[in-house]
């Protein structure tokens, strides 16, 4: 009985771990995200450490903005009017560190891009000790006279060891972070059945007065 009720548990945890760690191209990728979209800030020039909310800080290089209003992308066209973002100086780099290790992670983001630089973003997921867990460079290019446009990169996991995650790219913008909460609502509601599930099996043994 008691390795039924084990068994249970087992099934019960895995089937809330995605199958396996992958690059992510759409935010629906991202379980149960928190939402960080910069619209509360105005125009604030930081390297960080800048308290986001929900246990995200953010640290940027030299030049970064948070509350941008407008971005020249070069051949990548343009942010601006009415998008409110986060925004990396020259080197860029935007880097976000949760308090809570996260499973999986991602933003809207684009980057300045001329025929002598690279079309791409490179994103970088690290673990506890600042140690490289995954990282991907992805090709963004849009239109030369594109506006407000780019595309979602992440990262997931199979297990909830992100504790921070990085993008770089020369002028690179960020907007719409999303990032899996902690606990994971449906997580934690497995996770209780399960434990009920072994608690009834584990009821069932005791004899009886």
């Amino acid at each position: 009985m008691l390795k039924t009720a084990l068994a249970i548990l087992a099934l019960t945890t895995s089937a809330w771990l995605p199958a396996h760690a992958a690059l992510a191209t759409d935010a629906a990728q991202i379980a149960h995200p928190t939402l960080i979209d910069f619209d509360s800030y105005d125009g604030l020039l930081t390297t960080g450490p800048e308290a986001l909310g929900h246990g995200i800080t953010f640290h940027g290089d030299a030049g970064s903005e948070l509350g941008a209003f407008i971005r020249d992308l070069g051949d990548n066209g343009a942010w601006g009017a009415g998008k409110v973002f986060a925004a990396g100086g020259f080197n860029g780099e935007l880097r976000f560190l949760f308090d809570t290790a996260s499973r999986g992670a991602g933003a809207f983001v684009n980057h300045f891009a001329t025929a002598g630089l690279p079309f791409a973003v490179v994103v970088t997921a690290y673990g506890i000790a600042g140690n490289v867990l995954e990282t991907y460079t992805v090709p963004a290019s849009t239109a030369f006279d594109s506006y407000n446009e780019g595309l979602f990169i992440g990262i997931t996991r199979a297990q909830a060891d992100i504790r921070a995650l990085s993008f770089k790219g020369t002028g690179v913008v960020l907007d719409d972070l999303h990032v899996t909460a902690v606990p994971e609502p449906g997580t934690m509601a497995m996770l209780l059945a399960g434990v009920g599930a072994v608690g009834l099996l584990a009821r069932r043994r005791l004899p009886r007065g």
